[in-house]
């Protein structure tokens, strides 16, 4: 196992081809930290698949997959170096969330979330990045989105907070919660800001997670009283959609230059891929012995087959589509220039896109399962569930991504002004 610490620092240079960064002292690049998080992924899938149906019955996954991610790495990959991260290229998430999300699709969306918003926290200013990680640098930071009774007001300073947060996935294992506020605004739509708030602060947690997907993400909400939120540690919709960030005067990586909107949300896509990778796997295993009732081989028959090679065609199709925003995304943030609403109503179109290749390969392969796929502990049941779970994830959706993508084309009314702050909104 290695570790980096904060005096460790990268160099970095970028081409079109490839993201190359190396430790001085060490030698040892950023390639190589890939290459090792990876095998670490790929060979946790057996104990994750074994722990996949207590932990989808207890609604939250057991305390030693947290151990094993923190011990392997994972919650450093997208964390500024100065705090020991690995400051990795965003599309590695792509890379562990395909081995993880084989053995058990909870854990890989925890991972994704939890990593994710070590990267969006780089963004920050450095004050709110110190509030984390100056005196723990392996604290880890969850999300949450408002519900409807809650109330933000403005104050001197900053914000205070009251009602219930939902959907914090993770938050088990978190120190802090990268809330999601919505803050009224004087004859305009209210303004998104996503603010840090310490587990401390929480006044209770609402047992509510009990969903068919998912389910062991322990996905649960908390309630706030009159917590006041600092405003340097938020950071506005506006400001994450692409190019410099307050976060990247410190932290010069072109990681933090990314949009969040456009290429942040596919860490839900990479877990999609994961989960249909995993039922891929239960497929080709079970089809490998299988026979029919007359005694022919399932792995014989030519609908078998053909139903296999489409769906594996898919969630290539799924990934390589993935692979190729995030090249596009780094290259481009690496640049002068900030991306495009073309480019940024792309990405985001093609990301929902995945996702709906990744639930048409689980379901191409469905009718192959029979009876004993119908049970509910069953490998390839708990993908169903997990991937349809995924994708329902509001920027995973196909139709409103498809819709903002003609929008943009066509120069109509933009129907989520999140995503284009300034043009245009309905």
């Amino acid at each position: 196992m290695f570790y980096v610490r904060p005096s460790q620092l990268f160099t970095q240079s970028y081409d079109d081809k490839k993201l190359d960064l190396t430790m001085p002292d060490t030698g040892c690049s950023i390639d190589i930290i890939r290459e090792e998080l990876t095998e670490k992924a790929r060979s946790m899938v057996p104990a994750l698949r074994g722990r996949a149906a207590e932990a989808e019955t207890n609604r939250r996954l057991p305390d030693i997959t947290h151990r094993e991610f923190l011990e392997a790495g994972f919650y450093k990959m997208f964390q500024p170096h100065r705090y020991g991260g690995y400051e990795l290229s965003w599309d590695s998430i792509l890379d562990i969330a395909a081995e993880l999300g084989r053995g058990c699709g909870s854990s890989c969306w925890v991972f994704t979330n939890l990593t994710g918003q070590s990267w969006i926290n780089g963004m920050k200013c450095e004050q709110a990045q110190d509030d984390v990680w100056a005196n723990n640098p392996d604290a880890v930071i969850a999300s949450s989105f408002p519900g409807k009774d809650a109330i933000v007001k403005t104050v001197q300073g900053g914000w205070v907070a009251s009602g219930t947060w939902g959907f914090s996935s993770g938050i088990d294992f978190a120190d802090w919660s990268n809330v999601q506020l919505f803050v009224p605004q004087d004859n305009a739509p209210p303004q998104h800001q996503f603010a840090l708030v310490p587990k401390t602060d929480f006044f209770s947690f609402v047992d509510d997670w009990n969903p068919c997907g998912l389910a062991a993400t322990g996905s649960r909400s908390f309630v706030l009283k009159e917590v006041f939120i600092p405003k340097h540690r938020a950071i506005s919709a506006a400001e994450v959609q692409g190019g410099a960030t307050p976060g990247s005067k410190v932290n010069p990586n072109p990681l933090y230059k990314l949009p969040l909107f456009a290429l942040g949300t596919k860490q839900f896509s990479s877990t999609a891929v994961g989960i249909a990778l995993g039922a891929l796997d239960a497929m080709w295993t079970d089809l490998s012995i299988r026979k029919s009732v007359a005694g022919v081989k399932l792995s014989e028959q030519g609908t078998v087959q053909a139903r296999v090679a489409e769906a594996s065609t898919e969630v290539d199709a799924a990934r390589a589509l993935l692979s190729s925003d995030f090249k596009e995304g780094m290259q481009i943030a690496a640049g002068d220039k900030p991306p495009t609403q073309d480019q940024r109503a792309r990405w985001r179109r093609n990301n929902a896109y995945a996702g709906k290749l990744c639930v048409q390969a689980v379901e191409r392969l469905f009718p192959l399962v029979g009876g004993r796929g119908l049970v509910f502990d069953s490998i390839f049941q708990r993908a169903v569930r997990d991937v349809h779970a995924a994708t329902s994830q509001n920027s995973m959706a196909w139709d409103v991504a498809a819709m903002m993508y003609a929008q943009q084309r066509f120069g109509a009314v933009i129907s989520d002004p999140r995503y284009f702050p300034g043009v245009k909104k309905g």
